[in-house]
């Protein structure tokens, strides 16, 4: 969900996991009436144990349908070592896909265990879909590049914060 000053605005934005209901094509008018800055509590830290050592990500958390249906959407940057976590209450097999994403993001697949199990970047402005090969509870979305840049990748583990998830 876009965070900022409190505005209101009127986002077409079209569903960026199917597990939430949308798939690919599909798009959904969605109305904020007012985005409040992010708070401690909307942001956590992950940490990724890589095979050159250990390293975090501040992450935003996306936990409910509306904030996982428009993530990273017209944003024009994210910091270095900064991302968004999509978190469900179960495991799922939703695709993700790039449509109003301007940012080259690379996203990470993660068991409810915090195990890694697929990584892909993605290209800004796309409706390629990216999909894992197994079911995962978790994705998280950083700048392109950043797992590989880390030595973090498929089989690493990462320790996902406590959040509670709301469908």
């Amino acid at each position: 969900m876009m965070r900022g000053g409190a505005v209101a605005l009127l986002l077409a934005a079209a569903f960026a996991c199917n597990s939430d209901g949308g798939a690919p094509g599909q798009s959904a008018t969605v109305t904020l009436t007012s985005t409040p800055p992010a708070t401690a509590s909307q942001q956590r830290i992950v940490i990724f144990h890589g095979s050159s050592g250990e390293y975090e990500m501040a992450v935003e958390i996306a936990d409910d349908p509306q904030e996982r249906s428009v993530g990273l959407m017209h944003r024009e940057t994210l910091p270095d070592d900064a991302g968004m976590l999509f978190a469900w209450p179960e495991d799922t097999a939703g695709a993700f896909w790039m449509r109003n994403t301007l940012i080259p993001l690379s996203i990470a697949f993660l068991k409810a265990d915090g195990t890694i199990v697929h990584i892909e970047d993605m290209e800004p402005l796309t409706d390629a879909t990216h999909t894992s090969p197994e079911p995962y509870r978790y994705a998280i979305e950083a700048n392109q590049g950043w797992f590989a840049s880390h030595g973090v990748g498929a089989g690493d583990v990462a320790d996902i914060p406590a959040i509670s998830t709301s469908r």
